[in-house]
């Protein structure tokens, strides 16, 4: 029978298919993470495996990686929601996702519920082994496991490839906005009148948007992912790695912080004392967001 035409890619009693089953799995090696983060990479790339009777919130990322699984039991500690829904309307939520094009959004939504489920999507993800899906043209950023999605993972890769810019010049640094593509944004055309005040040239600079997904220089800012994220959770740690990463690669003289999030100045600021900027020059524009206070 080989793999079912079916969504959720459950089994019907393939015997041709190698069982792992949830009751048979040793406590200490299912809650280690790496076994079934193994064990899910390998169905997901083949290998004949199917997963029987597994706790009801995997069925999803099942789903998602497309390996097979044969019944499912409660949650062994209550979860809201999913303790909530028999197999049947969990199979049909995720089929109604998968229709919308939200199966990784339904994803994510789930592991948020379970740490160790969170903990096996962030080591798929970082194997590299995320699934491309139709919920790629409506990016959510919801939380930092998001940012594991392939479509995220190829745009950092793709301005990793871009060759560096001439040592020397000039940048400015330029908050992620609402309106798209960034330079038809209001707050675009609000920063550079206070800029174009000061003397800036927009044709002799660099123009690079700080944001969420990370470092979008101007080059990118007609990109399908640039077009249609949207965020919530910025994962500063995240994006403080991508300037360093950039801002080595890509020196500049002189740098014109006109961002709006003050992390992500604050991160600027950070790489200025490593010796990665030349002058850094603040030119804020409209009220600066923080975050909460602790």
């Amino acid at each position: 029978m080989g793999r079912l035409p079916l969504e959720t890619r459950r089994s019907d009693g393939d015997t041709r298919l190698k069982p792992v089953r949830f009751n048979e799995l040793r406590d200490d090696w299912y809650r280690g993470v790496d076994l079934m983060t193994r064990l899910v990479a390998r169905a997901s790339g083949g290998e004949p495996i199917c997963f029987h009777n597994f706790p009801r919130q995997w069925l999803p990322l099942f789903a998602l990686w497309r390996v097979e699984w044969q019944g499912s039991v409660d949650p062994p500690e209550p979860l809201p929601i999913i303790s909530d829904l028999d197999e049947a309307t969990t199979a049909s939520l995720i089929e109604a996702a998968k229709a919308r094009g939200q199966l990784r959004t339904l994803v994510e939504v789930w592991v948020a519920l379970d740490p160790l489920l969170a903990d096996v999507l962030y080591r798929l993800d970082r194997r590299r082994v995320s699934p491309e899906t139709a919920d790629e043209a409506n990016i959510s950023l919801t939380g930092w496991q998001s940012y594991g999605r392939a479509a995220i993972q190829a745009f950092d890769a793709l301005v990793t490839a871009d060759l560096p810019v001439r040592n020397g010049g000039t940048a400015v640094l330029l908050p992620c906005a609402r309106g798209r593509p960034y330079q038809l944004s209001r707050t675009h055309k609000r920063i550079w009148r206070e800029l174009a005040s000061d003397g800036v040239d927009a044709s002799a600079v660099y123009q690079i948007v700080i944001s969420s997904i990370g470092v979008v220089p101007e080059a990118h800012w007609a990109h399908p992912v640039v077009l249609a994220y949207d965020s919530g959770v910025p994962d500063i740690w995240r994006v403080l790695r991508l300037m360093r990463a950039y801002f080595t690669r890509n020196r500049f003289t002189r740098v014109f912080d006109c961002l709006q999030f003050e992390p992500y100045s604050e991160a600027v600021a950070i790489l200025a004392r490593e010796g990665l900027f030349g002058e850094v020059i603040r030119r804020p524009v409209g009220r600066p967001r923080r975050l909460p206070a602790p």
